[in-house]
């Protein structure tokens, strides 16, 4: 069976999954989800660890150690840059207090405090394919479905008031994942899970839709 491929362009959606602490989606009552079209861009950097050299010379200058350990990737950062705030967001990605109104309750905005954050969340973007490949040979749509099954230690990045657009950033990083979370399906397809405990960044082309923006949040599933 031939593979497929694809061009992935523009973002579509992005989606926050409250997890517990362990990267498992939090169901039931205290589960949240926010589904948004409402960003700019993300941007993916990769951690590494640069190998470890082994180098040495013999007493008349020749080269009799010339080696290096392959270079490890430790986690990845996600910075995401949005174009409005939805006040219900920022309680899941920044740990931060919603400020609300009166019934019923809707939120209005946030208040951030000092200290270490507590959120983890997982994160996903779905992106449209480009060119030929943009749809299948049944005429079916394809997505390019991109999963962080684990995010913590979210930051507030630089927050400019100026004459022009302010948009709030933050920034997370990528931890293993729970090798039990589901969150990605029907986007990845019950035939790739589990999850391997080392698996950072998942990346899958589907004709399945992805959800639909809607503001605040809602239950998950």
């Amino acid at each position: 069976m031939a593979s497929i491929a694809g061009a992935p362009i523009k973002g579509k959606v992005f989606r926050v999954v409250s997890t517990d602490n362990c990267g498992l989606p939090v169901t039931g009552a205290s589960s949240k989800q926010v589904v948004t079209n409402s960003f700019v861009q993300v941007t993916m950097s990769p951690q590494i660890e640069d190998g470890v050299e082994f180098f040495n010379r013999t007493a008349d200058g020749t080269p009799c150690v010339n080696d290096k350990d392959s270079p490890i990737l430790k986690r990845i950062q996600l910075t995401v840059q949005l174009c409005s705030v939805d006040p219900d967001l920022t309680p899941m990605i920044l740990s931060a207090r919603e400020l609300v109104s009166t019934a019923p309750v809707s939120g209005t905005g946030f208040a951030l405090s000092e200290g270490a954050p507590t959120a983890h969340f997982t994160f996903e973007v779905w992106q449209q394919v480009a060119g030929a490949g943009a749809c299948t040979p049944g005429g079916l749509q394809q997505f390019v479905y991109n999963g962080w099954p684990h995010c913590k230690n979210p930051q507030i990045q630089d927050y400019t008031v100026q004459n022009g657009v302010s948009n709030l950033q933050f920034m997370c990083e990528t931890v293993a994942p729970s090798v039990n979370w589901q969150a990605g399906l029907p986007w990845l397809g019950p035939q790739n899970m589990p999850l391997l405990g080392f698996e950072h960044w998942l990346w899958n082309i589907t004709t399945t839709v992805p959800p639909t923006a809607a503001v605040g949040y809602r239950s998950y599933p």
